[in-house]
Order: structure tokens, then sequence, then C-alpha cells
């Protein structure tokens, strides 16, 4: 019997936030030795696939809630991280004369730290794999994933994971019958972005690095931490090794977090490379009272961490 693709899929994509980020070297191929706690938040990009009768791909991008497209313009289209995933499961699946059309509804702004452009891709794959390959081996479709960026292993398993490597390494921090509270954080979005290249390129300037490396047992209290829904242990054990090289570069950062912090955060901390922080509040009307005591014209929003779950696609889309 001849199998059948479906014809469409769609996929809400969450953006990330890192409870710790450490940075243990440089490796051979270039990139940074890391290890990080990551979880997806409530904050999530909308991500439409339809195949083509041709091998061409085409990605169109709008914008939502008031984020900015600019650092797209100019970009070739084979660049687009979502572009990549195509060609990643074309790849994987041998099948190069298969194409897709993708839209995304872009609500995580550009150079935030949260992974919105790995987002969009590791949407794209979810939505492949549910069209072309529901069978597909978890480990290929990660292995598809890691080769596009190193944040989208980690959103494509989904819930509270452990990055490793330079992110090709996923493990899930929680067991299937596991189901805590979640975390309530305020996410600042300053009026900037940051480059992850020069922020890397930075850090291995040890006047700028500021310290790396936090306790090697760190990512098991935070893992102790999101197993108990505990917020004030979580807030606690925050670590981020690019912290001190982004408030170097960009120092409003550190305005931010002590805006965060006064307003009654329990921790707070850099997600990712920057621009983005977040502050941990005890409950979600904590997390919308911090919100609300944070100075007039911050861009701020409040979202969940989602401790569990994977990135699902359904189809066919609705015409």
């Amino acid at each position: 019997m001849q199998a059948t693709f479906l014809p469409s899929a769609t996929c809400e994509a969450p953006a990330k936030v890192n409870l710790s980020l450490e940075i243990l070297g440089r490796r051979a191929d270039g990139y940074h030795e890391l290890r990080s706690v990551v979880m997806p938040v409530s904050l999530f990009e909308t991500v439409e696939v339809r195949s083509r009768a041709d091998a061409e791909v085409r990605v169109e991008t709008v914008a939502e809630d008031g984020v900015s497209l600019a650092a797209l313009d100019g970009l070739p289209p084979e660049k687009h991280l979502a572009a990549k995933a195509v060609r990643a499961m074309q790849r994987a699946l041998g099948r190069p004369e298969r194409g897709a059309d993708v839209r995304i509804v872009k609500r995580i702004p550009i150079g935030a730290g949260m992974a919105g452009g790995s987002a969009d891709a590791a949407g794209v794959l979810a939505c492949l794999r549910a069209m072309w390959a529901p069978d597909m081996p978890e480990a290929d479709w990660l292995a598809a994933g890691a080769s596009v960026g190193s944040d989208v292993p980690a959103l494509q398993l989904g819930g509270a994971v452990l990055m490793e490597g330079r992110g090709e390494r996923v493990s899930r921090l929680l067991a299937p019958d596991e189901h805590p509270a979640p975390f309530w954080l305020v996410v600042v979005f300053p009026e900037y972005s940051v480059s992850t290249k020069d922020v890397y390129a930075a850090a291995d300037d040890p006047a700028a690095a500021g310290g790396l490396t936090a306790d090697p047992c760190l990512w098991q209290t935070l893992a102790h931490s999101v197993r108990h829904g505990d917020a004030r242990a979580a807030s606690g054990s925050l670590f981020n090794g690019l912290q001190h090289t982004v408030s170097l570069l960009h120092p409003p950062t550190s305005r931010f977090c002590s805006a965060l912090r006064e307003a009654g955060a329990l921790g707070t901390l850099l997600s990712g490379s920057g621009s983005a922080v977040f502050g941990i509040a005890g409950s979600e009307d904590e997390a919308h009272a911090v919100r609300r005591r944070l100075p007039p014209e911050t861009r701020s929003r409040v979202v969940q961490t989602l401790p569990d779950g994977v990135m699902a696609a359904h189809g066919p889309l609705v015409p």
C-alpha cells in the first residue's frame, strides 16, 4: 500500500528561557561546549507548512504583538532557519524533490535570546514529521534539528530539558508521570537585539567573561527545583555564564535585572545570549504584580514555563 502524506500541518512553537547556561570551553569544531537547563514558555510562534509539488522552499513571515521584522530584511531565503529545517528533513528522508511553503506568525522578538528562529525551525520539523514521516525515529528527527541550530533539539524534545554539547545532546528532566507546577515569569524585552555570534566571541576574552562556569551540581539542583515546582529554590540557582559579557556590551541589561528585583522578582537572569531578561515570581498573581511595578514604558510580558509535553503538529490546515 502506498503511503499517504498529509498535505499540510500547523504547530504552536514556544519560546524558551535558560534557567542555567554554563560555557564549558571551546570545542575543536569551533563551537562552545555548553550545559544548560532549558524550559519552553507560553509565548508562541504559529508555524504553518504546506507541501509543494516541487523541491522549492518558500518562507513567509508576518508579525504580531509589535515584533519587528527588520532583522530579516535582506536575509537570503535559504538562510532562514525555517528553510534550513525543510532542507534538513529532505536530506534525512532522502526526498530532495519534496518542497514546502512555510508561513510563520512571529511573536517572539528577534535577537532576544528566546530562540524565536529555532522555535520556527522546530515547528517546521514537527509539521514535516507529521506530514511526511510520522514513524520517523525520534533520534533521527532530533539529529535533523541539530543540523539546523543549537537550540532546535531542546525545543523539539519539549518540556524541561538538559542541553549539552553545542546543543545536540538533549535529555528530559521529567518522567512521563511528573507534572509539577509551572514557574511564573516576567520577561522584559529591551528595545535592542543582541548578536549571539558577537557575545560568544567576546566571552572568549577572560577580561569580559566574568566566570563562565558554575557549580558542577548546578543543573541537578535546578532539575530538583523544576520537578517540585519550587520557584524560590530555582530563583536561588539561576546562572548565565554570558550575562557579564552581555552587560558589558549592553549596559541596560543590568538595569532591567535590577528593575525586576526591585519590583519583587525572586530572582532574575538573562535568557540565553540576550537581550531579554526575566524574573521568577512566586505565583501568577505575583508575576502580574511585578509587571505592574516595572518602570513605565517597559516592554514586558507574563509567561509560564511548560514543564512537560512535546511539540505537536496538527493537520491538515483549515483552508
